[in-house]
Parts: structure tokens; sequence; C-alpha cells
């Protein structure tokens, strides 16, 4: 098996779910209800018409959520997610989480699963080498269903504002390095140095005004100063940030385009089974959510 690298953004991955809290499954935790209901009416449907017994295997599974929902679901599945983070939650000992696995290179023989999804998470991947992967350990009658990141998606769209905000945050010259200079100084109580910090975050306020993360920021970092442990905390705080720019940049670069995802399509093609690839949409808008591509084998309903 190919050992799955520790890049920016495997790292960046594996620092989100070691600091996730325990219950936390999805790596858009504050979305929508209506956002987070399709979501759940899609996978329900899907779990509903799949073999008895099946195999399942979740890429990028993350915290589960996908897995979760099956073991709901249809507790009868026999479940397994793999992802390239080094770390991922103990979802007990029915669910098998197998962590540092590169997408690109699966530890699995083949036609070893009946059944693959990946929700927000197959994209990050060379689609290429990953969609040859998910055709060799699917079985012959197997089927899958991908939700992936849609460059128009709101999702995309509210993390790339929040990104912005957040390179500000991190800039040389910005609020969260001037506030760290300011500690290592020792300067913290001079008023002309708690003027030039106040001026700062108006800056970055007025630039990014619709950006809550610059005001949860400024509390923290004030907190954190007026503390004790205050060098630690911070420089720990700068990285929590600076792994979130991390994803979010990763999430830009990653999410597809509509010739991408008809690309997708076309590298997952099995034989003469045809497969369904479209955009659904946030309920009630015209806006675009995430590609749906799925095989359209038939599968025996549950009776």
């Amino acid at each position: 098996m190919k050992k799955n690298r520790i890049n920016k953004k495997t790292e960046a991955w594996t620092h989100y779910w070691t600091t996730a809290p325990p219950a936390s499954s999805s790596c858009i935790p504050c979305a929508p209800v209506p956002v987070v209901e399709l979501l759940q009416g899609i996978w329900a449907d899907f779990f509903y018409n799949l073999p008895r017994n099946a195999t399942l295997l979740d890429l990028g599974t993350g915290g589960g959520a996908v897995l979760r929902a099956a073991q709901t679901r249809r507790p009868d599945l026999q479940l397994t997610g793999v992802d390239s983070a080094e770390v991922l939650p103990d979802l007990g000992e029915e669910i098998t989480m197998l962590p540092g696995v590169c997408l690109e290179d699966l530890p699995f023989d083949n036609e070893s699963f009946d059944v693959v999804t990946s929700q927000f998470a197959v994209e990050y991947a060379s689609l290429p080498q990953a969609a040859s992967e998910i055709k060799r350990v699917l079985s012959k009658k197997g089927v899958f269903l991908l939700i992936c990141h849609h460059v128009d998606s709101i999702i995309v769209h509210d993390n790339v504002k929040r990104l912005a905000a957040i390179k500000s945050l991190l800039a040389g010259s910005g609020l969260l390095n001037k506030v760290i200079d300011v500690v290592r100084q020792k300067k913290i109580l001079q008023p002309k140095k708690q003027e030039y910090l106040a001026r700062l975050l108006r800056t970055v306020q007025l630039k990014h005004p619709d950006q809550p993360i610059i005001n949860e920021v400024a509390a923290l970092t004030v907190s954190i100063m007026t503390g004790p442990d205050c060098m630690r905390k911070l420089l720990s705080l700068h990285r929590d940030i600076e792994m979130e720019e991390r994803r979010i940049s990763a999430l830009k670069v990653s999410a597809l385009q509509l010739s991408q995802a008809q690309n997708l399509r076309h590298q997952l093609s099995l034989s003469e089974i045809p497969i369904q690839c479209k955009a659904i949409y946030v309920p009630g808008t015209e806006t675009p959510l995430a590609w749906y591509i799925h095989n359209e084998h038939g599968s025996p309903t549950i009776p």
C-alpha cells in the first residue's frame, strides 16, 4: 500500500479531526437545516435500496457522517471508512475506520466492496487515479454515490469569503502576528500599542464586514493577552487558524466545474451501466449545493 504523504492538506485535516469535538461528524457543522435535511434524505434513499449485508466503503470519511447515517438506517451493512487524515474518531467496533489512507491507492483487494460512497471528499484526490481505484475495489454489480463540491455552491462561496478574512488575519502585518509581537515585546499594557492594535482591528473589520471570524479572533486574543501562558495560547490560536486556511484553500481548488464533474463521470464508467451526474440545489433556491454522481445499477429494494 502506498503510504499517505504528510502534506499540508493532510496535516490540516489531521489537525481538524484531532481537535474536533467527540460528537462532531461533519466538516460543515454549521450547515443550514435545509441543506442538512437534503443530504440526509439523499443518503436515506440510497441506503434503503442497498442489498442486505452489503459491504460499504466510505472514501474521505472524516468524522464518519455517511457511515453513522448508514448504521442508523441499515445496521446490517458492513461499514468501512478511509481518510487521508492521520487521526480519525472512534465510531465503535461495528465501523472500521482506517486513517492515513491515500485515496489514489486503496489498501483493499479487487472487488472488495458492494458499495462505495463519498461526501465532499473524493474531489480532493487525483480524480483519474481515485476513479480507477473505485472501479477496482467495487464488485461487478456494485453501486456508488459520490457527493462532490460544486464550484458555484453556497459552501464554496461562503468559505472563499471566510478565507479572505483569514488571510487578512494571518498576514505578516495582520492582527494576529502584531498581537504576538506585542506580547513577545512585553508591551501589552502600553496605550500606544493598544491603540495600534485597535486600529488594525477596525481596518480588517471594514475590509470584511460580514465575517464574524474577525470579531471572534479579536475577542479571543484580548482574553488570551490578559490571561496566563498567553504566548503559548496565541501561537496555538495562530496554528488553528492557519490549519483552517489550508482546508479552505484545498476546498477552493478541489471544487468541481461542470467539465470536471463530467470527466469524473466518464472516468467512473463501468461497461453499459448508466451514471447519473447532476447538480443538486439548496432547497427553494437556484443556488447549487453539490454534484451528485451515482451509477444506476439496479439494487434489490428492502421489503
